[in-house]
């Protein structure tokens, strides 16, 4: 070994060391999440969370990817929001100023972006962030918000899901329709994107909000059926669901229900008080797992890797922010052929038509569009799927 002595060869040996020391880190491509992972609305992040750390892990053992003459590892640097707003932005401030990371999953609820969008958009030009929450929707496409992209599909348009939805509703003949939403952030938004659509189908549609924290459904539930609905359209999270549905049947005024988020489970649970229940559903693994391989693969790739049962409930919400969106990440970082230039990968981005578990690409505006499963369960539990790709 060559020894080096005075201070012109120990400078070179310190340039050497201080020039090797980026290059190393370059190595790893550090991703950030923030999503609720404990908590009340803890099923709008879990899932995520468990999809994005399973993608970071297969590409990682199946040896990285190469951008250019490199090849990269993923870093995972996921923070539990607890749905808290206020825990969001530390955690943001965390993601960005201490772990530098580029790229943030997340979030899905539209309280915790609100809290930390101020701060995102100081930061605009310096990550992308890619999370499904609602409120990302309005907040495509203008200035200082080139951070942006959304993950989820919109309720509204051609291609929206609930529009979709409503539509295949109308098929059931329903002239009358009950909107029971929580008092909250997305509650306001649904009934401003839902009031229209149902209008334009000639469903008339009754309103009531309910407050959080609410248990007793039985004054709301009570104001509503003195308009005598065919439908009952309840809330967006299963803890609130699975007491709607439960106190709407037992009164005996309820029969038939239509969803825009949530489970199965709440039908299922009531299912011989219940004549129709016809919800949304990113994709319907129960059926899915039995006809498409990749999702026959993720099902079992799940179940080695958490070595547990397969969570069917809660898997369609991989559709945002997760396992499709990381490997959806690395081809547009392949493609633009850098993983540090935030604008050539959202570009590259903008530009893919990824095959994955969803057949997923983007709109204009930067807003997922992909196919989803309507299912509608009759009494007894028979449930028929039907699937639809917007154009």
């Amino acid at each position: 070994m060559k020894k080096i002595t005075g201070i012109t060869g120990i400078t070179a040996l310190v340039a050497g060391l201080l020039a090797a020391g980026p290059a190393a880190a370059q190595d790893v491509v550090r991703i950030g999440q923030v999503e609720a992972l404990t908590g009340p609305l803890a099923t709008y992040g879990w899932m995520g969370n468990q999809g994005a750390k399973m993608a970071v892990d297969e590409i990682n053992k199946a040896g990285g990817f190469k951008v250019g003459a490199k090849t990269y590892k993923l870093e995972l640097v996921a923070h539990d929001t607890r749905g808290n707003p206020q825990e969001a932005l530390i955690q943001m401030k965390q993601l960005l100023e201490q772990s530098k990371v580029k790229y943030v999953f997340g979030p899905f609820l539209t309280n915790v972006f609100n809290g930390i969008e101020p701060y995102a958009t100081q930061n605009n030009g310096k990550f992308l962030m890619m999370g499904g929450a609602t409120a990302i929707h309005a907040q495509l496409g203008t200035p200082n918000r080139d951070y942006l992209m959304r993950t989820w599909n919109w309720d509204a348009g051609e291609a929206g899901f609930g529009q979709l939805l409503v539509d295949y509703l109308k098929k059931q003949n329903p002239k009358r329709a009950a909107m029971l939403f929580q008092n909250d952030a997305f509650g306001k938004v649904a009934v401003d994107i839902y009031t229209p659509i149902f209008k334009a189908a000639g469903i008339d549609l009754a309103i009531e909000l309910f407050e959080p924290g609410t248990k007793d459904f039985s004054a709301p539930l009570a104001k509503l059926a003195a308009g005598k609905p065919d439908y009952l359209f309840p809330g967006y999270v299963d803890s609130v669901l699975y007491d709607i549905v439960r106190q709407a049947t037992e009164t005996g005024l309820y029969k038939n229900f239509f969803t825009v988020r949530g489970s199965m489970g709440p039908a299922l649970k009531n299912k011989d008080l219940i004549d129709n229940y016809i919800a949304y559903l990113p994709k319907y693994f129960e059926e899915a797992e039995k006809k498409e391989p990749k999702t026959k693969a993720f099902v079992a790739a799940y179940k080695a890797a958490y070595k547990g049962d397969f969570p069917y409930d809660q898997a369609p919400l991989c559709s945002s922010s997760c396992y499709d969106h990381v490997y959806m990440l690395v081809e547009a970082m392949k493609k633009a052929g850098t993983v540090d230039d935030v604008a050539k990968v959202k570009a590259a981005l903008m530009d893919l038509k990824y095959n994955g578990l969803w057949n997923i690409r983007y709109d204009k505006t930067g807003e997922a569009i992909f196919g989803f499963d309507v299912l509608h369960m009759k009494k007894g539990g028979a449930i028929a799927s039907t699937h639809i790709e917007p154009k």
